[in-house]
């Protein structure tokens, strides 16, 4: 039996040493985020976030809605690396939330991001993902009060700096 599995994976060992190693994406790998963002999510009001660079190993953002004229919510954000895996930590108005949310999936080519804690109530998942250098959607879903799926979207532009 050994001699039979050495025999199928004597040919594959070439295949093995030329293939890249796996690496889990870190913060750096989210520098697409960075800038001054601004949208109208469907409840009409007037969002904006801006993100920092990820230098130093952490991007920071912070993130309003405006409606009437009036803040109705801000957040704080970080991202960061613990334990070689990438974390998105928000502050909702300025409160540390109990919940960090790891990374569960990346597409580099997609430029998208997903974080999700199940142990959240809502959201459980926020997406990030640039489809265009000067657009950015945010996606935030997770159980409605009503027990069905609830997704919220900021479709953002590049705003002036």
């Amino acid at each position: 039996m050994k001699m039979l599995t050495r025999m199928l994976c004597l040919p594959l060992f070439p295949i093995l040493l030329l293939a890249e190693p796996v690496t889990s994406p870190t913060v750096n790998d989210l520098a697409w985020l960075a800038g001054h963002w601004r949208g109208t999510p469907a409840n009409g009001a007037t969002f904006e976030t801006h993100y920092t660079g990820a230098e130093g190993g952490m991007i920071f953002s912070v993130s309003k809605e405006v409606k009437k004229g009036r803040v109705v919510t801000f957040e704080l954000e970080t991202f960061f690396e613990k334990d070689g895996q990438l974390i998105y930590h928000p502050y909702p108005y300025g409160k540390k939330s109990e919940h960090a949310f790891p990374l569960l999936t990346y597409d580099a080519a997609a430029k998208r991001a997903v974080f999700e804690n199940k142990e959240h109530d809502y959201p459980q998942t926020f997406t990030f993902e640039q489809p265009a250098p000067d657009r950015l959607v945010i996606t935030l879903s997770g159980p409605g009060r009503n027990g069905q799926r609830k997704d919220i979207v900021y479709d953002l532009k590049r705003a002036p700096q």
